[in-house]
């Protein structure tokens, strides 16, 4: 897998008043600057938006339909997530390299505790979805939507344990290597076993193996650690 390139503010749709509810945590009632700070958050998180690019509280506005207001109230939620950075005007933090092992040392534990719980609470419904997000990624086209099935493939998971206190944990310490200024490239062989790892955490949910499913979750998470420590040239803290 590679990094995606961006495709700037223009791809935004309108959010237009109070409904507005097209991702896993959109809220049918949200406000507009709930919306606006959804809408900003899921392209920093998908790439769409660049590390170091400049965002322009007025274009913003414009693309997605709604008063500077709503955008700036988005904007400073976002500095204090540490997504952007607020000087001589607005852009999207570049994370330093050595910041990564850190997210993902948090997700290692994160994701193994709400895999575990998903395992004891999903419903047939979620497990038939989780298993045609697995087909569509083996069908992806490009990089940009296997990214993103990947992203939706685990938010469900983490839905689906149930627990909104982690569900918050983990979106704040949501971080994808996609969206570096620095390539992280997977080899084949690296994707062959993030593809066996997704079928046994969803085997292990399915069966209702909490045990295997929060083990197979830490090691995915692990897995990914090794592939970025490798291709940004870090080194792992010691314990891992």
């Amino acid at each position: 897998m590679t990094s995606p390139h961006g495709q700037g503010t223009g791809d935004f749709r309108p959010i237009n008043g109070r409904r507005h509810a097209t991702s896993a945590h959109a809220d049918q009632t949200e406000t507009s600057a709930d919306a606006a700070y959804r809408r900003l958050r899921d392209a920093i998180l998908a790439g769409d938006l660049r590390p170091n690019e400049r965002l322009v509280e007025e274009d913003l506005a414009e693309a997605l339909g709604v008063s500077r207001t709503p955008v700036r109230e988005a904007l400073l939620r976002l500095k204090q997530e540490g997504r952007v950075l607020q000087r001589k005007g607005w852009v999207v933090r570049d994370h330093d390299p050595s910041e990564v092992l850190e997210y993902l040392e948090a997700r290692a534990e994160l994701e193994s505790a709400t895999a575990g719980l998903a395992a004891t609470r999903i419903d047939d419904d979620t497990v038939a979805r989780l298993e045609e997000l697995l087909d569509e990624m083996r069908r992806a086209p490009h990089s940009h939507e296997l990214n993103r099935l990947n992203s939706r493939f685990h938010a469900l998971i983490t839905e689906a344990g149930g627990n909104p206190l982690l569900a918050s944990f983990a979106r704040n310490t949501d971080i994808n290597y996609w969206t570096f200024s620095t390539p992280v490239r997977f080899s084949e062989a690296d994707n062959a076993v993030v593809d066996q790892q997704h079928r046994e955490l969803l085997e292990a949910i399915k069966g209702r193996d909490a045990v295997t499913a929060a083990r197979v979750a830490k090691e995915h998470v692990l897995h990914t650690k090794s592939v970025l420590a490798r291709s940004l040239n870090l080194t792992p803290r010691s314990g891992w």
